[in-house]
């Protein structure tokens, strides 16, 4: 298990004499995997939150019937890369329309957590994996809720491609993006785990970006978090080695 509970330590020494190329090495690729996973998992938020407001424009301003916007959610589907189909859901949970069919299955989403979360908090929200009741496929639902069609547009996001970035080595390396409030959305590998502690660490701590180290065993885990200044989640890259260093906390 790559992320284990351990004392977190937020300010990093020198590694050891002669040791400090493999450290600064190690520290650099960790650092460049937080990196690209928070550029694409905005490049993708970015892109949805877009096409929400351009669909939200089409169905206020235009009112048109049902299949003609069947047909444009599943058009705006097709250029959005890594979504798989869009939904507009009423503020009732029930699902209006559908990019797979039209007429939309006759299913209620009101309890849904990214439903919920979308009508209770401004702008584009992007909640944990989900397994979709008509696919029977896990998702990554991006939504936001849009006053002008008094309704709930959801992305149903493709997890492989936010985990992309995070398959960014073999056995050592691994990292999860969280949301805002510390829910794991996604995760590489699926089996890791974090600890409470060190989420409320990262989600407490002041600065939008930094590295830490934990020791677990005789193996240490260096962590490099991003926190998106644009949409509600954080990303967080790891890396386990041999010790090679020391560490002093802050």
């Amino acid at each position: 298990m790559l992320i284990a509970s351990a004392s977190m330590a937020l300010a990093l020494t020198s590694p050891l004499a002669g040791q400090a190329e493999t450290f600064d090495k190690i520290e650099a690729e960790t650092v460049r995997a937080a990196d690209q996973a928070l550029k694409q998992t905005e490049s993708v938020a970015t892109s949805v939150s877009f096409a929400f407001d351009y669909l939200a424009a089409f169905v206020g301003e235009a009112g048109p019937p049902s299949a003609v916007i069947q047909a444009e959610l599943q058009a705006t589907t097709e250029r959005l890369e890594g979504v798989r189909s869009v939904l507009i859901v009423g503020k009732d949970g029930t699902l209006l329309y559908d990019s797979f069919t039209d007429p939309a299955p006759a299913v209620n989403l009101g309890n849904r957590k990214y439903v919920k979360d979308a009508l209770e908090k401004p702008g584009l929200q992007i909640s944990e994996t989900v397994v979709g009741r008509s696919s029977g496929f896990p998702f990554v639902p991006m939504a936001a809720y849009k006053p002008s069609i008094d309704a709930v547009l959801t992305a149903i996001t493709d997890v492989r491609k936010l985990k992309e970035p995070l398959d960014w080595c073999f056995n050592t390396c691994g990292g999860v993006i969280l949301s805002s409030d510390g829910k794991i959305i996604v995760s590489s590998p699926a089996e890791t785990t974090i600890s409470e502690e060190t989420i409320a660490g990262i989600v407490r701590h002041k600065d939008d970006s930094g590295t830490f180290v934990q020791e677990s065993g005789n193996i240490s885990i260096l962590f490099a978090f991003r926190k998106s200044e644009r949409f509600p989640f954080i990303v967080l890259a790891s890396r386990a080695f041999a010790p090679i260093g020391s560490v002093a906390t802050e």
